[in-house]
């Protein structure tokens, strides 16, 4: 019964965000107002995040009032490709010539350095519209290897190779004892450990597919750097400016599967022991006894489709099929609209309805191919 219910939902996210062509609002794009646009470099960062903020947290869509242009997220569009390559026919007849056309899109950056097209700004730092991130890049180049597995057009491997020099040549590096952590973008060294770990779980897969053991040696080091952070709780703060201590979901459940992934690739029983210690407590702490998925640590609301996307995933990574088919209906019931796409959050006294296509689509949909497909493959 749920997987008609899963591929129901599958086919028709997928007809909803193609008739967009793919293009969307994102929570974190008000700064791309033409209302604030031309000033946004000058403004202090407190007064963008506080606009920032204001589109995230507004259930009335500031986005289309202020004349926020509907715009091709890379990261977005990367998801919709993974997804594709996974649930193949399932999601649509023609999903080969679908994902190479999405891949094309990507190839368009010559740079293989991929960020936002919006401007945007956090606790810690400000990035301007299309400034490349190892979050967007590592997401965008696992997409076309994805692709590159099925097809094995050398392109796409070239691409991602061409990411993982990015990254080693372009990106900030921290050294310790203990192993070496990543930074957020070119001149941002701030230590992230879920983005830390995308970049090496990306390096990793390099290169165990060029039988690149200097690549494989740093991500091990990388993965180590993370496991020395793993606290009693089995968690991870989100990094380690005095900022970002905060725990939630989708970001843990970014490194648990990171660690498992290189853990895999590099053999290293030390990094999969903190991964299954992380996920047993992302269990616990992340997910009510009713299959709802908690956003922050221990909290329930709000219940959030990015979040929701990625607790179904951690588990399908660690092996719970049972329970990500629970978390997975449920998420469907509270958040799946009658027009086929997903709902932003549902909070405990109103539902933001908005569909963002990067945050709570493309995830959703990456989530649900998972799921979908059989279990075996």
């Amino acid at each position: 019964m749920e997987q008609t219910l899963f591929l129901d939902r599958l086919t028709r996210l997928f007809a909803w965000a193609r008739s967009k062509d793919f293009r969307g609002h994102d929570p974190h794009d008000l700064l791309e107002s033409p209302l604030v646009r031309s000033v946004v470099g000058s403004m202090p960062s407190p007064a963008r995040l506080v606009l920032l903020q204001l589109g995230r947290r507004s259930p009335v869509n500031l986005h289309t009032m202020l004349g926020v242009p509907s715009q091709e997220n890379p990261k977005g569009l990367a998801l919709f490709l993974s997804g594709l390559v996974k649930a193949k026919e399932l999601a649509a007849p023609d999903w080969l010539a679908t994902s190479k056309a999405l891949a094309a899109r990507l190839l368009k950056n010559e740079k293989y350095a991929w960020g936002y097209p919006f401007a945007w700004q956090s606790r810690t730092h400000f990035v301007p519209a299309d400034g490349p991130t190892i979050v967007a890049t590592a997401f965008v180049a696992n997409a076309l290897l994805d692709l590159y597995d099925f097809e094995q057009d050398p392109t796409l491997l070239a691409a991602a190779e061409r990411s993982v020099e990015f990254m080693l040549c372009d990106i900030p590096r921290f050294e310790s004892n203990f192993g070496i952590a990543f930074g957020y973008g070119p001149n941002d060294s701030q230590v992230v450990f879920n983005a830390s770990l995308l970049g090496a779980e990306l390096i990793a897969r390099v290169g165990a597919l060029k039988r690149n053991e200097e690549y494989l040696r740093l991500a091990n080091r990388a993965a180590a750097f993370v496991v020395h952070y793993q606290d009693e709780t089995g968690l991870w703060k989100y990094g380690l400016e005095p900022s970002q201590t905060w725990i939630d979901s989708f970001h843990t459940g970014f490194v648990i599967c990171s660690l498992e992934r290189i853990s895999a690739l590099t053999n290293d029983a030390q990094i999969k022991d903190s991964a299954q210690r992380g996920f047993e407590n992302f269990r616990k702490n992340f997910i009510t006894p009713d299959a709802l998925p908690r956003y922050y640590y221990q909290r329930t609301y709000p219940i959030d489709a990015h979040s929701a996307a990625q607790c179904i995933l951690t588990l399908l990574t660690f092996g719970d099929r049972a329970l990500a088919t629970k978390v997975a209906e449920r998420s469907i019931e509270l958040l799946g609209s009658e027009k086929g796409y997903f709902y932003y959050q549902v909070h405990p006294r109103y539902t933001n309805r908005i569909a963002y296509m990067r945050w709570s689509n493309a995830w959703m949909f990456r989530a649900l191919a998972e799921i979908t497909r059989p279990a075996n493959i």
